[in-house]
């Protein structure tokens, strides 16, 4: 079995293992769509991932987990590596060219600027795949690809540098009991408060989807979700302590390269080409981004504390992230995430989804999330998967954001 590229623990690759089995065996259920029509006919395996564009994504989950880039930087990442390749191999087939060198090209451009210190190695691995080929008749063809692919990653950096992720944040952050402060040992800067004013790819702008104001932290309701959190706390059993900690995501490529392997997986065990491929991987990071980004944007309008701020007495499973409790990151991006794959493979029968959730369920298992955080994340999964199917990838021409 291949190396996930995540770098979990050896108890969550046997996670992940249960989960591969079970997906191979709806997969053998499936009807098999390859045909063979000569003897020699390759027929496809459904554990091969032979693309350019899964490569490609593995390698990105390397570097992502190599430079420890972090939960935001892993799915801005991920989002605009793969918007290259797509809007890369549709150029690339209008000219009459082969996909393959047009996902490589795109793909080692976009990487090389998101991650300039590793510049040389990745032009050496699209220099190895391009030598590779040598003087075969389909050498001129990749290197053609190759070509369509580095000018199309400019317009997509061109995106990439003016998305508003790295403007510096000019907001205060507000006092008061009922507000979040940091819990970090010493007290930091909230993490992301200005994600939710960065561009999104299906959505119109950031507060399109923002979540309704939370219950007020004196009032029965709000007080109640904090008990239930209390409860779990005194009585976590082993199955929901393990569920926690594999939701963390906190090594490897963190929550982004979890459903990059995941989203492979599939594309892979149903035989999918390049375009394929890459249309779906598309889809699900773009949407995963702009699931990022009206979690944040409705985190920092409401500022509400992390349970742990109003009852210390609560036992956490894993630590707290730095930023305000609602909604749930995981719930929001997971399931999104988890909604995306279930549109793209409805044989799967909601099974990512339900990923999605235990994502989701997990951060109440650990001790950082009130019921009311995870319920609203799921409402924005459902909007920004939505809005990500309605408008979809298209076919026939580069995928532009919507976004303002």
């Amino acid at each position: 079995m291949r190396t996930l590229c995540n770098g979990h623990s050896p108890a969550q690759v046997a996670t992940l293992v249960t989960l591969a089995s079970a997906l191979l065996t709806a997969c053998a259920q499936a009807p098999s769509r390859t045909e063979v029509t000569s003897p020699t006919t390759a027929v496809q395996s459904p554990w091969a991932a032979p693309t350019s564009t899964v490569r490609w994504n593995e390698y990105a989950c390397d570097l992502i987990a190599r430079n420890q880039a972090g939960q935001f930087a892993a799915l801005r990442t991920l989002a605009y590596l793969n918007l290259a390749i797509n809007n890369a191999i549709v150029t690339a087939r209008a000219k009459g060219i082969a996909p393959e060198g047009a996902a490589a090209g795109a793909a080692a451009s976009v990487l090389a600027f998101l991650y300039p210190k590793d510049e040389a190695a990745i032009n050496a691995r699209l220099a190895m795949e391009t030598n590779s080929l040598g003087a075969s008749s389909y050498g001129p063809n990749f290197t053609a690809g190759v070509e369509v692919g580095r000018a199309t990653a400019v317009d997509v950096v061109a995106m990439a540098k003016s998305d508003r992720s790295g403007v510096a944040w000019t907001g205060t952050v507000p006092v008061g009991d009922d507000k979040w402060s940091s819990r970090a040992q010493p007290p930091a800067p909230p993490l992301g408060p200005h994600f939710g004013s960065m561009r999104p790819f299906f959505m119109t702008k950031g507060d399109e989807f923002r979540a309704p104001p939370p219950p007020a932290v004196a009032s029965p309701v709000f007080k109640a979700t904090l008990t239930e959190v209390r409860t779990v706390s005194d009585r976590r059993t082993y199955e929901q302590l393990r569920i926690a900690q594999y939701w963390e995501n906190l090594s490897g490529s963190f929550a982004a390269g979890l459903w990059n392997d995941v989203s492979r997986q599939a594309i892979s065990q149903r035989g999918m080409g390049e375009a394929d491929a890459a249309r779906v991987l598309a889809l699900v990071h773009l949407a995963g981004y702009d699931a990022q980004i009206a979690c944040h944007y409705s985190k920092y309008v409401y500022w509400v504390p992390r349970p742990t701020q109003l009852d210390p007495a609560i036992r956490l499973a894993i630590g707290v992230p730095n930023h305000p409790s609602y909604p749930s990151n995981h719930a929001c991006i997971s399931g999104t995430f988890g909604l995306v794959l279930d549109s793209q493979f409805p044989d799967a029968k909601g099974r990512y989804y339900a990923m999605g959730q235990q994502a989701g369920e997990s951060r109440i298992y650990a001790g950082i999330h009130y019921r009311i955080d995870v319920d609203e994340g799921y409402v924005i999964a459902r909007k920004v998967s939505a809005r990500a199917v309605e408008v979809g990838i298209p076919s026939d021409r580069p995928f532009m954001p919507r976004g303002q």
